[in-house]
């Protein structure tokens, strides 16, 4: 005979069904909360020192809040299951694995039912500030369709790094208290994120699947993952860029080139499983679009915000500029999003809502728009790829309100890949089409429309992309021997993969 599990639900609170599933689902969260506003979970594998680290803060940054404390030794060999019994926290429970089996493991062991109003995830290599966590539990009061609220900190990519420079910890830890003010217009809503002390909903977390982490991302694009599972029930990704953690990580100094070529390679199996997944969608190529030059150009315009994203992949472009009109105190700012490949309507519909996103081909968008509708449209794709690249822009410029603005890219036809093809190269292609314009021509064109344009700069070619060191010695070579005055400013334009503008409507 099995195992007979009784359980006594006498106390436990009927669920409730309403009108909103995420009402519903709060109903049902609340009817199994164990009491503490937050779930505090740290797991380590060896690394003693910043395991204390990490505790330490937590235990001394944390007061301001009710929380229970999970600590998880997955396997560690260091002496950190006997310093986790002897952490002095009277809400404190212990799960010791007795060897390592990958850091996904752990959670097969843990019952979501144990978690409170809250959970968060604190990586052991972390060192907490003050007001970290009331700062993000704050973003979560504030809309109950947030699901996760994740920091900012060093030593992380995908722009949540502020740069704060500190001496030593005492530095660090004053510079953290004047940097974590909570601010509403800091707070930027995301596609993806690098979670690092993230905050989760109880609600969210059943909706999305427990464990956490899919399994199937071995050791990467797991929290690219999560991110998207979180949107795709509905919930939004917040990043707190009002609150600042540390990020104890050297993993990448004095790694050797076999190892970086390791890493290199897990990086490339977890972005293929991540497609896999994802029916295409790549968590690079298709998120990682992100626009500081249109946010740094945005003003305010006067009236309804309403902003029109045209082929911005799944939309990070268009989070950016929605982002940046909350530093202009401009908080009720509507997304609308026209695609030309279906493939990014789930995600573009997460943003910004299923009736406010179309998809069709580029020369029928404008048919669905009132001309002088949107204070505000961002161009994905650079204009000059398309078949009738001025008819295109002409089109979007119509649909923006007087002092409105559109943002857009040109690709940079003279780039060194064709330079190479010119010298003889055949093997270096570059596999954009796109029309030839100079810089001076599409200003030229606006201005004789009555538009004010401003050339916001130049992107340069990312590492990997076409860059091969071969070519680009040769592109380097050939210029130097040129009889040509500022050789520096021609390498920085064939390397230049596209020029960005700003175009405001004038009344």
């Amino acid at each position: 005979m099995g195992k007979i599990i009784e359980i006594d639900t006498s106390n436990v609170k009927q669920l409730e069904a309403d009108n909103s599933i995420f009402k519903t689902r709060e109903n049902f969260a609340e009817s199994c909360d164990n009491g503490s506003e937050v779930t505090i979970i740290i797991q380590a594998y060896n690394g003693l020192q910043k395991t204390k680290n990490c505790v330490e803060s937590l235990l001394r940054y944390t007061d301001d809040v009710d929380y229970d404390l999970w600590l998880i030794d997955n396997g560690s060999t260091d002496g950190t299951y006997e310093y986790f019994k002897s952490v002095p926290y009277e809400k404190k429970n212990i799960l010791h694995l007795s060897e390592n089996r990958g850091s996904p493991l752990p959670w097969a062991y843990l019952d979501l039912g144990m978690v409170s109003k809250y959970m968060c995830l604190v990586n052991n290599d972390l060192v907490l500030t003050k007001n970290w966590l009331r700062n993000m539990i704050k973003i979560m009061e504030s809309d109950q369709r947030i699901g996760l609220v994740n920091p900012m900190s060093s030593n992380a990519p995908n722009y949540q790094d502020p740069r704060l420079e500190f001496s030593d910890s005492d530095d660090m830890q004053e510079k953290a208290a004047d940097f974590n003010v909570s601010d509403p217009t800091k707070w930027q809503e995301r596609l993806r994120i690098i979670t690092l002390g993230t905050l989760f909903r109880k609600e969210c977390l059943y909706a999305i699947g427990f464990p956490l982490f899919d399994v199937g991302f071995a050791h990467n694009f797991g929290d690219d993952d999560v991110a998207f599972r979180v949107r795709r029930a509905g919930y939004k990704v917040i990043l707190a860029g009002d609150t600042w953690i540390h990020h104890d990580d050297e993993k990448m100094s004095g790694v050797t080139p076999e190892k970086a070529a390791e890493i290199q390679k897990d990086l490339n199996l977890g972005r293929e499983n991540f497609k896999e997944k994802y029916f295409g969608i790549d968590a690079w190529y298709d998120v990682g679009e992100f626009a500081p030059e249109y946010v740094n150009a945005l003003r305010r315009v006067e009236g309804e915000t309403k902003v029109l994203g045209i082929d911005v992949l799944c939309g990070t472009a268009l989070l950016d500029v929605k982002n940046g009109l909350r530093q202009l105190n401009v908080f009720n700012a509507e997304c609308y999003a026209y695609t030309t490949d279906a493939r990014y309507l789930i995600d573009l519909q997460t943003i910004c809502g299923r009736s406010n996103v179309l998809s069709g081909n580029i020369t029928g968008f404008s048919e669905n728009y009132k001309p002088s509708t949107f204070t505000h449209v961002v161009m994905g794709r650079d204009f000059n790829t398309y078949p009738d690249p001025f008819k295109t822009i002409e089109a979007a410029e119509r649909l923006l309100v007087p002092d409105g603005q559109l943002f857009f890219g040109m690709y940079n036809t003279v780039n060194f890949v064709n330079f190479a093809n010119a010298l003889g190269r055949t093997d270096s292609r570059n596999p954009v089409h796109a029309l030839n314009y100079s810089i001076e021509e599409v200003v030229e064109h606006f201005k004789k429309r009555g538009y004010d344009i401003r050339f916001l700069g130049a992107r340069q070619f990312a590492d990997g992309k076409y860059l091969v060191k071969e070519i680009t010695d040769i592109v380097r070579l050939a210029i130097e021997k040129l009889p040509i005055r500022d050789k520096d400013e021609a390498l920085y334009r064939l390397f230049s993969e596209r020029y960005l503008f700003a175009v405001a409507k004038r009344r």
